[in-house]
């Protein structure tokens, strides 16, 4: 079954980033929009999240630097290897992103901190179009 394929429709997100501050507002404005947001404060408790499947996440959001057994960029390729038809939108740092940059472009951060809430809100639109193609 397609993440996508929910009862109404409606995209859901998962939203990962250990810092409160920055994970509540944008989860309140994503609900704002229409999204399902289920959050999560650690890499760990998100990939729980995701093995049960319930509710099915179409976007996984996640801050670089979120605590766990795997950071952002380490979950993100965990999600894309085990569940290809979730997408991944990754945020970060500057200086974090600089970091693993060489390693990773191709995952490189699409987002910095502080969160621009209606880009990312254009970039899981963007997601979701190009799912339905």
């Amino acid at each position: 079954m397609n993440p996508a394929d929910n009862a109404d429709d409606t995209p859901s997100i998962l939203l990962v980033d250990a810092e409160i501050l920055a994970r509540t507002p944008i989860a309140a404005y994503l609900r704002e929009c229409g999204y399902l947001v289920i959050e999560a404060a650690t890499t760990d408790e998100a990939w729980t999240l995701l093995e049960r499947r319930q509710p099915l996440v179409d976007i996984v959001f996640c801050a670089l630097d979120t605590p766990g057994a795997r950071d952002g960029f380490a979950l993100a390729k965990a999600v894309r290897s085990r569940w290809p038809d979730i997408h991944v939108v990754l945020a970060g740092t500057l200086q974090k992103a600089a970091e693993v940059a060489t390693e990773l472009c191709d995952d490189g951060p699409h987002l910095r901190k502080p969160y621009d809430s209606q880009l990312l809100v254009n970039w899981i639109k963007r997601l979701r179009a190009s799912a339905r193609r």
